[in-house]
């Protein structure tokens, strides 16, 4: 065994040789961004370490330079210990909290909840009533005898709970199952959970199903990351180690926990209280959550394992919530349009309006969904990691240091960071202004190219100094006294193409749906922006980028959370259970892949708008 120590944090420890500094990272609890998976592709991960390595991979030799190397620097997911090591990991490769978008903007929905809690008072047994306990409580219920389920824990805590208290007991029902029996002065402590599983964060809302009252909310960066920022990444790791699937099912489930102490934490409440739990997310997060194999998710023609809405134990599922609780996952609709759609759907009621209603739920997978006052059209795009900063050269998570916006003022660039804090990078909202105001100040044309040293000469002197390199090494330059390596943050004409493909990716999904369903993009009445893009980007932005198709500003509107608030109104209402599993059927969903205009208008939608006179 060799020892390896990781600074600034300390954490120390033993490993084998042969072992990778990220390997030994995730052994010691040291967190490491690794957007590729650790496959050696993205150059993100990068550490200092001067000795106890082998020598350089191919893969170290192309994405670093010689001076790196020189210096010490290597990749944390190719780089081999061979001896006693010390590790520097830098604030750059940190994988660290950011902001996570847990606000939601809310429906009034009537509480209906599958979890109810009753008082009975019920009369002693005699020679002349020798009903059992079982019937007794079933006729308080209004119950036939031989219909009412008991759990078998409450079934065996009945006897005592009914003798001490002179045969009154308060019982709480999930679903039609009796699943618990307490006193009759006990509160009838009925909570429920609605979790958000997104492919990059994770949100958990806890609610007293009593009162609709939500007691707490806890989020976190999803611990899946370690083996890639996207979905594809994350399938792979599925398909090529031993245990692949259970190791990415047990990642999400201590992760919810976690999240469900958390909040039980923070509302002065017992985890054994929650009786039901409701579950979003894409079809690919529903999936590795229930252990399904998603592995034909990424194989034309892209089918699930399931799409209907699922019942399942919560202890079968592993969750540490009360034994004899409840999980229920919201219906999905494709192999990548999946629960989190259905959530936007239900809770943004687009379906139900007398006018065109396009949504939008940006991410690495983006979702486009349509309503055309007649048909209700769903799709999914492959946005990838751009707009929340991976693939791009100096982009990183929403957490303090980021630049989150970005002006032309004066004839030269602005910005603002996350905390006010030194940049040490540009996260998604920050990429989104970053490209507007280049459009805007001419810097970049319609192709998305960066102007060259001779057209730039017109520029002001604040902009053309700023730009610097040649061809495709051409830059310009955002920030200076950044406190990442090399004191600067630019954006560079590579950023540029990966922000263009992604933008490309959802708005040749809006056109496609829209030309699907005879009607003009621009004639959209309205444009719902769901998740954290919808919260946090700058509207305007988006629309200079050409992400949104030609309306006026007035008429998008940010929606937060929108796929947590449908978990939380699947928690709270039974009903509104039935309307998303309408809405699952309702949808049609339409493959891009397989229409044969799709390229042509992607490659449309690439180009960026030019300036308005």
């Amino acid at each position: 065994m060799i020892r390896v120590q990781f600074k600034p944090g300390g954490q120390t420890g033993q490993v084998w040789p042969g072992t990778t500094i990220l390997a030994a990272a995730e052994q010691l609890g040291v967190p490491i961004s690794a957007p590729c998976g650790g496959r050696g592709r993205c150059g993100r991960c990068r550490v200092f370490a001067e000795r106890g390595c082998a020598e350089p991979t191919q893969a170290e030799r192309d994405l670093l330079t010689g001076e790196e190397l020189r210096n010490g620097v290597r990749l944390a997911c190719e780089a081999v210990l061979v001896e006693d090591s010390q590790v520097i990991v830098p604030s750059d490769s940190r994988t660290v909290g950011g902001k996570i978008l847990s606000e939601d903007v809310w429906q009034d929905v009537a509480l209906a909840p599958n979890v109810t809690g009753r008082v009975l008072e019920l009369p002693a047994p005699s020679l002349d009533d020798q009903r059992s306990d079982a019937e007794r409580v079933a006729d308080g219920l209004g119950v036939p005898p031989g219909e009412l389920q008991i759990d078998r824990r409450a079934l065996a805590e009945l006897p005592s709970v009914l003798r001490a208290n002179g045969f009154s007991a308060t019982v709480v029902m999930v679903g039609d199952v009796l699943t618990a029996v307490r006193p009759p002065n006990a509160e009838p402590c009925c909570l429920g959970a609605a979790v958000d599983i997104g492919t990059t964060t994770v949100v958990a809302y806890l609610v007293d199903l009593v009162t609709g009252e939500r007691l707490a909310t806890a989020s976190d960066l999803n611990p899946q990351a370690r083996y890639g920022h996207d979905l594809i990444s994350r399938i792979e790791h599925v398909q090529r180690a031993p245990n692949g699937l259970d190791d990415m099912r047990q990642l999400i489930v201590d992760a919810i926990n976690r999240l469900l102490a958390e909040a039980t934490g923070k509302a002065g409440v017992r985890r054994r209280d929650i009786y039901e739990v409701s579950v979003v997310g894409n079809t690919c997060m529903h999936h590795l959550f229930l252990g399904l194999d998603p592995t034909h998710l990424a194989q034309s023609p892209y089918v699930p394992v399931t799409k209907q809405a699922m019942v399942v134990s919560a202890e079968d599922a592993g969750l540490a919530v009360n034994r004899a609780g409840s999980l229920y996952c919201l219906p999905v609709i494709a192999g990548f349009v999946g629960a989190d759609t259905v959530g936007v759907l239900l809770i943004s009621r687009i379906a139900e309006r007398d006018r065109p209603v396009l949504a939008i739920d940006i991410g690495t997978n983006g979702e486009v969904m349509l309503w055309s006052g007649e048909r209700l059209l769903v799709t999914s795009c492959a946005a990838g990691p751009a707009f929340e900063g991976g693939e791009i050269s100096r982009g990183v998570r929403a957490a303090e240091g980021a630049i989150e916006r970005v002006w032309l003022r004066d004839g030269t660039i602005g910005y603002s960071t996350i905390g006010a804090a030194r940049p040490n990078g540009i996260c998604g909202s920050g990429i989104f202004d970053a490209v507007a105001t280049l459009l805007d100040a001419g810097v970049v044309d319609s192709t998305g190219r960066l102007l060259d040293a001779d057209a730039a000469r017109g520029l002001p002197e604040g902009l053309a100094s700023r730009l610097r390199g040649e061809a495709s090494d051409r830059e310009f330059l955002v920030a200076e006294n950044a406190s990442n390596g090399d004191g600067e943050i630019t954006f560079t004409q590579r950023d540029l193409r990966e922000v263009q493909l992604a933008k490309g990716a959802v708005r040749a999904a809006v056109e496609l749906l829209c030309a699907e369903a005879g009607i003009e993009p621009g004639a959209v009445e309205e444009v719902l922006l769901a998740g954290a893009f919808g919260n946090y980007i700058d509207r305007r932005s988006a629309l200079r980028m050409g992400l949104l198709p030609p309306v006026p500003l007035e008429r998008i509107r940010s929606v937060g959370n929108a796929a947590g608030a449908g978990a939380l109104a699947a928690l709270m209402s039974v009903e509104e259970r039935a309307r998303a599993v309408e809405l699952a059927d309702r949808a049609e969903h339409i493959e891009l892949m397989g229409n044969p205009d799709f390229q042509v208008v992607f490659a449309d939608s690439m180009i960026f708008p030019e300036a308005q006179a």
